[in-house]
C-alpha cells in the first residue's frame, strides 16, 4: 500500500514538531445540522477532515476526506477561516507533533450514504447549532462557532516568530531534495490608486508580492507581517484572507534542487507604517504597479493577484 504524506514524513523526521497543511469540513445538511465523527485515534468527537496528499488542491482534499471518512458526497460552498496558532497545536497518542494550518470549508451534502469507515472514523451524528458535543478540542469548537455565526473567512492574529535556523532548513535535514510541503504567505498592498506593492526578487530577478515560508509558531498573518518588516521594512495591518491555493500547479523545483509543494495563503493588508526600503538580500528594488500594467513575475503570484483582484469581496480557493 502508498504510503500517506504523512506516513512518509513520519518516517524521515520521527516525532518532531512539523508544519502540517490540513483541511476541515463543516458539512451541513438542509436543516442546517453540522456533521461530527467520533475519531478512533483520541476517541473524542471531531469535524471531518484530514492532511494534504502531494499533488491535491484544498477543495479535492475536501471531497475526498468527507468521502472517505463519512460516505457523504459534498459541495464545497465557502471559506469559514484558517486556523494556525498554539492554541491548536496536537500532540498525538503516538507522540508525533504537529503544529496545524488548517484550512476550514463548509460543504453541504449532495449525494452518498452514512458509512462511517471504521478506521479513523467509528461514528457519525449530526448535532444542532445550539447543542454542539462538549468532547471536543478548541479548534474543532471555533470553526464550528465560526461556520455558524461569522459571515466572513476568520483568520488567527498576527504571531511571528524569527528562529535561528528557518524551518524548511531544519526539515531538509531529514527530508533531502524530495518534494514536501512549503507552507507559504503572500499579501496584496495596494494604495490610493489601486496599483499593487511588489519587489523584485534577487533569486530569479521577477517582480513578486510581498511573501515568505511560514516558521513554527507562526500564524499566516504573522508571517506575512515578519516578511515585509524584514525585507521591505514597513509594518502592515492584515485585514483579511483573500486567497487559498495549492496543487500541481503550486509545484516547484529550487535552483539546489529541492522539490516543494506550495499551500499559500494570500491576504490583503495596509501599509500602517515604516518607510518602504528594500533590503538588499531578498528584495533590490520596490515599485507600485497598475493591475492592467504588470512587470514580468513569477506565474503563482501573477495567478494569484489576478483571481483576488477579480473576486473583490470573496475568497479564491484554488
Amino acid at each position: 500500500m502508498e504510503l500517506s504524506y504523512v506516513q512518509w514524513l513520519r518516517q524521515r523526521v520521527g516525532h518532531a514538531k512539523v508544519l502540517l497543511p490540513c483541511v476541515t469540513v463543516c458539512v451541513r445538511n438542509e436543516f442546517g445540522q453540522l456533521l461530527f465523527v467520533r475519531r478512533s485515534d483520541f476517541s473524542w468527537w471531531g469535524l471531518v477532515g484530514g492532511y494534504l496528499e502531494l499533488g491535491e488542491s484544498y477543495r479535492e482534499c475536501a471531497v475526498r476526506e468527507v468521502r472517505e471518512e463519512t460516505g457523504y458526497e459534498v459541495e464545497i460552498i465557502r471559506v469559514v477561516g484558517l486556523y494556525a496558532g498554539p492554541q491548536y497545536d496536537v500532540v498525538y497518542p503516538n507522540g508525533d507533533e504537529v503544529q496545524q494550518l488548517c484550512l476550514t470549508l463548509e460543504g453541504r451534502v449532495v449525494g452518498g450514504q452514512a458509512k462511517p469507515d471504521g478506521l479513523e472514523t467509528l461514528l457519525l451524528q449530526w448535532f444542532e447549532p445550539t447543542a454542539l458535543p462538549t468532547d471536543c478540542p478548541i479548534w474543532y469548537r471555533d470553526m464550528a462557532r465560526d461556520c455558524i455565526k461569522a459571515h466572513y473567512a476568520t483568520f488567527e492574529p498576527p504571531l511571528f516568530n524569527t528562529p535561528q535556523e528557518p524551518d524548511y532548513v531544519r526539515m531538509r535535514r531529514w527530508i533531502g531534495k524530495d518534494r514536501m510541503y512549503y507552507a507559504g504567505v503572500a499579501g496584496i498592498v495596494q494604495n490610493e490608486q489601486g496599483h499593487v506593492l511588489l519587489g523584485l526578487r534577487s533569486d530569479n530577478h521577477l517582480w513578486g508580492l510581498p511573501a515568505g515560508l511560514m516558521e513554527l509558531g507562526e500564524t499566516p498573518a504573522g508571517t506575512l507581517v515578519r516578511e515585509a518588516k524584514e525585507e521591505l521594512a514597513i509594518d502592515l495591518q492584515v485585514t483579511r484572507l483573500w486567497a487559498v491555493a495549492t496543487g500541481p500547479d503550486f509545484c516547484m523545483s529550487y535552483a539546489d534542487g529541492n522539490q516543494a509543494q506550495l499551500a499559500a495563503h494570500c491576504f490583503a493588508a495596509n501599509w500602517v507604517g515604516g518607510k518602504l526600503q528594500p533590503d538588499g538580500i531578498e528584495t533590490l528594488e520596490v515599485g507600485w504597479f497598475p493591475p492592467h500594467h504588470l512587470p514580468r513575475m513569477p506565474f503563482r503570484h501573477f495567478r494569484l493577484l489576478k483571481s483576488c483582484l477579480a473576486m473583490p469581496n470573496g475568497v479564491v480557493v484554488m
